[in-house]
């Protein structure tokens, strides 16, 4: 208080509440300088992590799109495999008759039995 005071009874040409005010705006801007630096750093490094999930979010949409054009050329493939399958099925099947199918493993049902009794039984009429 001496310190106010002692100059405007020395003769300052400066009001008491002028300084106050000089004196509280000088310790503000003191206190809010680091203040300010802080938010301009925290800024600064959100726009970075933005910058940077964005860069990861176009990376990830390209990844998945590559993922998705690989699955349509595998998929691609079978379906060209098992089409030729059934192609080359369909000739076979030309080739042995039209719709008539071969008993590969024995498990054709009584036209197969009817057929083996006749083939078995000019082979018992032989013996």
């Amino acid at each position: 208080m001496e310190a106010i005071v002692a100059p405007v009874s020395e003769g300052s040409v400066r009001p008491v509440d002028e300084r106050i005010a000089a004196a509280v705006r000088d310790g503000v801007r003191a206190e809010a300088a680091p203040v300010g630096r802080h938010l301009a750093e925290v800024r600064g490094m959100s726009v970075r992590a933005i910058r940077q999930l964005e860069r990861i979010e176009a990376s990830l949409g390209a990844e998945r799109s590559s993922r998705v054009d690989d699955l349509a050329v595998l998929v691609d493939l079978f379906t060209a495999g098992w089409r030729s399958v059934d192609e080359r099925l369909a000739r076979i099947e030309e080739l042995l008759g039209g719709d008539e199918r071969i008993d590969v493993m024995g498990l054709g049902g009584s036209e197969h039995d009817a057929l083996s009794a006749e083939v078995k039984l000019p082979q018992a009429d032989a013996a």
